[in-house]
């Protein structure tokens, strides 16, 4: 039942170049998208909570109410919503798993932001809005930077799920396929394509970033 990972190479070449490309680029695309969607959320939060403590209170909660609903809970809700063949469900999914992850280094990264730097900002007069993007992001960066490699990795993962519940195609998609037309080859060909996906994604590009970002280190 379990096919060797020979015969999963031999099927995925069988698959031909361009099915393979398409369905490895929609899930690329999606999961890309929304972890873009939940970066720029996880940043626009941020920046409200520096305009006050209450609004620094207020996004604690929501942060922890975001953590706390199960990613399935979220694939099925939005599929009822927007359909099964709707591009959006894998998208949103990938927001929601990437929203979180991000959020929770912002808010640490805030609680813990140097002192130095605030009292820089305030003697140059620096605006809220400035303190945040000019001061309180570059020193977040290191940090920053591994999150968004553990959020993009989990919107990866994720919008697979949200794919084989219903999709118009994917590396999710196409697990699911193979799955109904009881074919383990095919469901074990298409599954190491993602295994192998990730792996090139992170080391490849996430790492390197992530070592880059660690430059912008403030001390305390």
């Amino acid at each position: 039942m379990i096919p060797s990972p020979v015969d999963s190479l031999l099927f995925l070449l069988a698959e031909g170049a361009r099915r393979v490309a398409y369905n490895t680029a929609l899930t690329l695309a999606r999961s890309a998208a929304g972890f873009a969607i939940g970066l720029a959320a996880a940043l626009a939060l941020g920046l409200a909570s520096t305009a006050s403590r209450a609004a620094r209170l207020l996004v604690k909660p929501v942060n922890t109410i975001v953590q706390s609903v199960s990613v399935l809970v979220w694939v099925v809700v939005f599929t009822m919503l927007f359909g099964v063949l709707s591009p959006l469900p894998p998208v949103l999914v990938a927001a929601s798993v990437s929203f979180p992850i991000i959020l929770s280094s912002i808010v640490s990264g805030l609680e813990s932001a140097s002192r130095r730097l605030e009292e820089l900002a305030r003697i140059l007069e620096a605006p809220r809005s400035r303190y945040f993007t000019d001061f309180i992001l570059p020193s977040l960066a290191p940090s920053l930077a591994g999150a968004s490699r553990a959020a993009l990795g989990a919107a990866l993962r994720i919008s697979v799920v949200a794919e084989a519940f219903g999709a118009s195609g994917g590396i999710g998609y196409m697990i699911e396929n193979y799955y109904s037309l009881a074919e383990p080859v095919g469901v074990f060909a298409w599954a190491t394509l993602l295994v192998a996906l990730m792996i090139a994604l992170d080391k490849g590009v996430l790492e390197p970033l992530e070592v880059r970002a660690s430059r912008w280190r403030v001390e305390a």
